[in-house]
């Protein structure tokens, strides 16, 4: 299955190899100020840090991130190597990739600080993603548009079929805030005190600067808001599946008038 899945939708992954030290983790849950958290360690020298932005603009990563969570299934290990694929380039990672893979990332990366980026308002954070990236997750005409383009259907397969639904046991409306209390409680247990953060982005810079050892900015802490525009990020893809469903239903329409023809001539 793996192999048709790989020749119906033939998609380049990469294969990067580690060229800076990973220096921060930060495991928080994607719509707990991921973004904001990613611009504000790029400003503070962390380049490169690693986001589903990146997954966007490089839709190979999702085929990797797929591996390694089917990886993970079969041996229950990862190692340094097998993240370095993906984000060998990155000094810090962050959003959901970082959250679901938090356990196996900790211990690949020893030496790297650790940011659990959470929202102290549980139900606002469980609001947002209902309000911004559960939609399209559930959109039927998403799910049939990733069948005609082998970005999205990678997206699906990988991303919202596979490592978000793993780590919220299939249903993020149901079981997100008991597997966030979970969440919280691991990392707390594997991550040593001054190795860890808890951080909300209403903090800002200074806990963060005074963990990471850097100055404090006197410019404003980064705010984004991308995740109401979630659908847009991939409004070349969902264009792109569309045309080759016009194809498609072509196709299908000039066999059936050739086939009605065949059998009433």
């Amino acid at each position: 299955m793996e192999a048709l899945k790989q020749s119906l939708y033939s998609l380049e992954a990469p294969s990067r190899s580690r060229t800076v030290p990973m220096q921060v983790l930060a495991v928080g849950p994607s719509r707990s100020g991921t973004g904001s958290l990613r611009a504000a360690l790029q400003e503070l020298g962390f380049n490169h840090c690693y986001h589903g932005f990146d997954v966007v603009n490089n839709p190979g990563d999702d085929i990797v991130w797929y591996r390694l969570g089917l990886k993970r299934e079969q041996t229950g290990k990862l190692t340094a190597a097998d993240f370095d694929a993906v984000i060998g380039h990155c000094a810090a990672i962050t959003d959901h990739d970082a959250a679901a893979f938090a356990p196996e990332l900790i211990a690949a990366y020893p030496d790297a600080k650790v940011i659990l980026n959470i929202r102290q308002d549980v139900n606002a954070w469980h609001r947002s993603v209902m309000e911004t990236l559960i939609p399209v997750q559930d959109s039927w005409k998403f799910w049939v548009r990733s069948w005609f383009c082998a970005e999205l259907f990678w997206l699906h397969e990988g991303f919202i079929r596979g490592n978000w639904r793993r780590f919220y046991r299939g249903n993020f409306e149901k079981n997100s805030r008991k597997v966030l209390a979970e969440h919280v409680h691991r990392v707390r247990s594997l991550v040593p005190p001054e190795r860890l953060l808890e951080w909300d982005v209403k903090d800002g810079w200074e806990p963060l600067c005074k963990f990471l050892d850097k100055p404090v900015q006197s410019t404003p802490f980064p705010t984004l808001h991308t995740g109401r525009r979630f659908k847009q990020l991939f409004r070349d893809r969902i264009e792109h599946a569309d045309r080759n469903i016009t194809r498609c239903i072509a196709v299908l329409l000039v066999c059936l008038v050739i086939l009605w023809a065949m059998l009433f001539r």
